[in-house]
C-alpha cells in the first residue's frame, strides 16, 4: 500500500532525537524488537543530556503513533515550522544564508597514500559529485 508523507515526519523526529541524545528512541536488540517497541512502548526521553522543552515537544509530536494526529501530517510543513522550537529560523531566508562550514567532498585523492593504501573504501575509479 504504500506510506504517506506522515512516515517522513515520524523519520524528522527520529533524527532531532538522535541528534540530542546520540540514541535511537524505541531502539531494541534487533530490528524486529525495535518494531515491537514501537508499536507497545510510550516515548521516553533520557535524563541526560538536559534538552529544551521545545525540542522535546516538537519530537514527541513528530513521534506519534497515530499518522493522523502526527505533526505535519495534515497541514505538511507548515506546523512544524511554526513550532516554537523553530522560532529562531527565518523560513524565507535560509536559502540565501551561507553555511557556516562545507567540508570538501571526498576524495582518495585528498589524503597520503597510506591512507589509501589502508582503506578499502576507495575506489579505482573516481566518484562523480552531482
Amino acid at each position: 500500500e504504500g506510506h504517506g508523507s506522515a512516515v517522513d515526519w515520524w523519520t524528522l523526529g527520529v533524527f532531532i532525537f538522535e541528534l540530542f541524545y546520540g540514541v535511537t528512541p524505541f531502539k531494541g536488540v534487533d530490528n524486529e524488537m525495535t518494531l515491537a517497541n514501537i508499536m507497545a512502548r510510550a516515548l521516553e526521553f533520557p535524563k541526560e543530556p538536559s534538552v529544551p522543552g521545545s525540542a522535546k515537544d516538537l519530537i514527541a509530536q513528530l513521534l506519534v503513533k497515530d499518522p493522523a494526529r502526527r505533526l505535519g501530517s495534515v497541514m505538511g510543513a507548515t506546523p512544524i515550522k511554526q513550532h516554537p522550537f523553530f522560532s529562531s529560523v527565518n523560513w524565507a531566508l535560509l536559502r540565501c544564508m551561507k553555511p557556516p562550514f562545507v567540508p570538501p567532498p571526498f576524495t582518495c585523492t585528498n589524503r597520503s597514500s597510506k591512507e589509501v593504501a589502508s582503506d578499502e573504501s576507495c575506489p579505482d575509479t573516481p566518484i562523480e559529485y552531482y
